[in-house]
């Protein structure tokens, strides 16, 4: 059965462009990946509202849909060509998701996307390139997934507000470090400091990095 995608978006046969793209804004939040941790059934949910979105906010894709209704989409191709037009892709701008969520939820087609309109060529060498890219992305979490270190910390108020350093200790290895860190001003809960380079090392010498997630203590 072939997906409703106004219903979907929550949206009439007639919206706008901008009723098209304020729909997806609000449905993103509600779905956002940080808010719903607990239900695994946003994840799918998120997807099929970028896929609404993408077929519906393309003029071309959205004629053919409107006029067939019985023939489907390739959701990996509604993806692609969403990051391919930056006019599509613009609504993510206004929307407080972490880049390796997108990575996370979307991450082939924005590779391929990336290489089909940055490098060209022909579409089995776009491929050929991407599976490749892709490959060394997934090496590279897998390493970060081992020597990335996340840190809770308690900063004062007045700090987070105003700015300053802290002094904390953790553990990269067998020995605790003691390190200075800079708080940016307006730091609120929930900000997370990545500090590149401070995780654990490995026998190569390449090490993780450092994630704080900060939680602010009242005065």
């Amino acid at each position: 059965m072939i997906k409703d995608y106004y219903q979907i978006l929550g949206i009439c046969n007639d919206a706008g462009t901008e009723d098209i793209k304020r729909a997806y804004r609000r449905l993103a939040m509600r779905f956002h990946p940080d808010l719903n941790r607990e239900d695994p059934r946003s994840v799918e949910s998120f997807r099929d509202i970028t896929e609404a979105y993408g077929v519906l906010i393309d003029p071309r894709k959205r004629k053919k849909y409107d006029g067939d209704r019985r023939r489907g989409f390739n959701r990996e191709t509604v993806y692609r060509d969403i990051f391919s037009r930056s006019d599509f892709r613009e609504v993510f701008d206004d929307l407080p998701i972490k880049g390796e969520w997108l990575e996370k939820l979307l991450m082939v087609s924005r590779v391929i996307a990336y290489e089909a309109i940055v490098c060209g060529g022909r579409p089995r060498d776009v491929l050929k390139r991407s599976l490749v890219r892709i490959a060394a992305q997934s090496a590279s979490k897998i390493f970060h997934n081992v020597m990335d270190i996340h840190e809770r910390i308690r900063i004062p108020d007045e700090i987070a507000a105003e700015g300053g350093s802290i002094t904390i200790e953790y553990r990269p290895g067998f020995s605790k470090r003691r390190i200075r860190v800079n708080i940016p001003r307006r730091t609120k809960a929930g900000t997370v400091l990545k500090l590149v380079g401070m995780g654990r090392s490995n026998l190569a010498g390449k090490s993780g990095d450092l994630y704080l997630h900060v939680d602010i203590e009242s005065s």
